[in-house]
């Protein structure tokens, strides 16, 4: 397996739309809140509903579980890291320790080490993430503006993800399967969801003043990010292998590989949709983003390379 060159040619291409999303920005006007409206009403609950069909029940539970127990308890070194000061809002520092990027990055990822044969594991996964950071991710967001509880909790539910996720999950209970004509254009659909969630990425950094970025301060909070990501992912899949032992070979490999994927760009589409810390948000996911170029080349030559 030629893990560098797969990467480079599927993964990398991605990065482009952050530039292609600055230069829009910059010298076109591009709004970002167009996008994200898309995103968020259109893209992803299809992405969601089409790929939680394809994954098998017990593996879509063992999964969306293991992710989802690593976001909740990835809090606590978020919580930690709030302790090194700056002023970045704790409730946007714990959605980014909480949130990765398992769909827009994750997945060309997989495909371009595994083809379709571990789709449905990373699919299964991404669908914990949904689970956590569409929820309690997008309820966080809410609260880093000041919202009220109640206020917090109507913006989760106007989330059509949650919605796309439960009608997805009774569907698959039921056996019901997407017409294979329409295979084309769900895979278009999954590759636009990507690349427009870079593009916006790229838009916001527009607005950050790079000369005035705390870089040592960001790096410290990546560095905790990443740090505690593996240790409780590693504990988590360990767990699994002595009590469930659904996960075998290179789906723990796969799912230890996670720890080491960037800040979900939903997290700068939230923080533009409701126009709160969209700098800082954009800042997150730009230096996890530059990581994780580095790093999961690294991580998969450790994990995957014979």
């Amino acid at each position: 397996m030629n893990v560098l060159n797969e990467l480079l040619t599927s993964v990398v291409p991605l990065y482009g739309f952050i530039i292609l999303g600055y230069v829009a920005s910059r010298w076109l006007g591009l709004k970002s809140k167009p996008i994200s409206k898309l995103l968020l009403y259109v893209l992803i609950p299809l992405v969601i509903f089409d790929n939680i069909l394809k994954a098998e029940p017990a593996q879509l539970a063992t999964a969306m579980s293991i992710i989802f127990l690593l976001a909740a308890l990835m809090n606590l070194p978020a919580q930690l890291a709030g302790r090194l000061g700056g002023d970045i809002n704790q409730d946007l520092l714990r959605c980014s320790f909480s949130y990765f990027n398992i769909g827009w990055f994750g997945i060309p990822v997989v495909m371009a080490l595994f083809g379709e044969e571990k789709m449905p594991l990373i699919i299964s996964a991404y669908m914990g993430n949904v689970l956590y950071g569409d929820t309690v991710g997008y309820y966080l967001i809410s609260r880093s503006k000041d919202m009220g509880v109640g206020d917090s909790i109507k913006n989760v539910l106007k989330i059509p993800a949650i919605y796309a996720l439960l009608a997805a999950i009774i569907a698959n209970a039921y056996g019901f399967k997407m017409p294979e004509s329409l295979e084309p254009v769900t895979k278009g659909v999954s590759w636009t969801l990507s690349a427009l969630g870079m593009t916006i990425i790229g838009i916001t950094l527009t607005s950050v003043d790079v000369k005035k970025v705390d870089y040592r301060l960001f790096s410290k909070l990546m560095a905790v990010r990443y740090v505690a990501a593996a240790v409780i992912l590693g504990a988590l899949v360990w767990l699994e292998s002595v009590l469930i032992g659904q996960l075998e070979g290179d789906e723990q490999k796969l799912m230890l590989l996670m720890a080491s994927f960037p800040i979900a760009a939903n997290l700068v589409v939230f923080a533009t949709f409701i126009d709160t810390e969209t700098e800082n948000a954009s800042i997150l996911v730009t230096f996890s983003s530059v990581i994780s170029l580095f790093l999961v080349p690294a991580a998969c030559l450790l994990l995957f390379q014979s």
